[in-house]
């Protein structure tokens, strides 16, 4: 943060960049004697370099606040950007996660297929097997013996 500039040091950097060059204002050195300018003439000069001043001040004021607000947005914006970053590299990582699923899903879907092939043709099988087996049908004595029991009288 830069310092704040005191008073005499904005007076001492006006006189120094904006001197009066008007014979009879300044003080001036002419051999032993010194000619000092008129009292009037001085209290004009010291109530315009109080406003100059007062307007330095201001001046001042205002871009100290405009540094502060630059150094604010300064501090949102590098906030801005670390959150960006951490969503790109968490981008990142998910993009590999889901390279990573969609191999574990092929190798599923591959897998799957193999046993639904795997049942298919397991019930062929089965189902040749029970088309080719013989079914054991009745028989003759067996079926008299039933039919024995069905045309006999019960007894009461």
């Amino acid at each position: 943060m830069t310092p704040d500039l005191t008073p005499v040091l904005v007076l001492c950097l006006f006189l120094q960049t904006h001197g009066s060059k008007k014979a009879g204002q300044t003080v001036t050195r002419k051999g032993s004697e010194q000619q000092l300018a008129e009292p009037a003439v001085l209290e004009q000069q010291a109530k315009d370099m109080k406003r100059l001043l007062a307007k330095a001040e201001q001046t001042i004021g205002k871009l100290q606040e405009k540094l502060a607000d630059q150094k604010k947005l300064v501090r949102e914006l590098q906030a801005q950007a670390k959150h960006e970053t951490n969503l790109a590299a968490e981008c990142e990582e998910l993009k590999s996660e889901i390279a990573d699923m969609k191999g574990e899903i092929r190798e599923l879907t591959r897998t799957n297929r193999e046993q639904v092939e795997k049942l298919d043709a397991a019930r062929m099988e089965l189902m040749k097997a029970k088309a080719t087996a013989k079914i054991p049908k009745p028989t003759g004595t067996a079926a008299r013996a039933r039919s024995r029991d069905y045309l006999q009288p019960t007894l009461p």
